[in-house]
């Protein structure tokens, strides 16, 4: 009887080392992952906002990444349109992983969630507007780093956001305004 018991102590022994093998591999590999642009890695939000003219002002980028891993996102990325780097600084936030079966979700439970927001500089929106690559390189405390091109599709949305929306009428009665407003006062004087 004894050794029997020793028997079934030593296979689930084997069996829970050979599970914690097999969910640290799947978590490792997760972690790990490669993908074909930024979009396919994580959660990308690309916003751009106006000023009263309807030219670009601002433009945003969010990004949220779900690891198992805890380390957190840097806060600094690197934005390389064609060879030419810009440092963006931004804020992070890691939230820590939910453990309920009752409120199971994919992308939350057991996972750490990495947010990142950043206003980029006016100089990167010409930048952007021209290349023909853009990489966004970001990197975790624990070392590893993340650089992935965006792919066509989100290329052209940034593109397309960061072009003026100045109507053309407004431009041409603004013009009108101006050359007006200097002959009234060449008339004055």
């Amino acid at each position: 009887m004894k050794k029997f018991k020793f028997k079934l102590l030593m296979i689930i022994g084997v069996l829970l080392i050979v599970a914690g093998g097999f969910g640290w591999g799947y978590t490792y590999m997760l972690d790990h992952r490669s993908a074909a642009s930024l979009s396919a890695y994580c959660n990308i939000d690309f916003q751009t906002d106006v000023d009263e003219e309807g030219r670009i002002s601002t433009a945003t980028l969010t990004m949220v990444d779900y690891r198992y891993n805890g380390a957190e996102l840097k806060k600094n990325i690197e934005l390389i349109c064609d060879g030419e780097t810009f440092i963006i600084e931004g804020v992070t936030k890691q939230s820590p992983p939910t453990y309920s079966f009752i409120f199971y979700n994919e992308r939350t439970s057991f996972k750490n969630t990495n947010k990142f927001f950043a206003e980029f500089p006016i100089e990167t929106f010409k930048a952007i507007k021209n290349a023909s690559e853009v990489r966004v390189r970001m990197v975790y405390d624990n070392g590893d780093v993340i650089d992935l091109p965006l792919d066509d599709h989100d290329l052209g949305y940034w593109k397309e956001h960061l072009q003026d929306k100045v109507q053309p009428e407004k431009e041409h009665s603004k013009k009108q305004e101006r050359s007006t407003s200097s002959n009234n006062s060449k008339n004055k004087k």
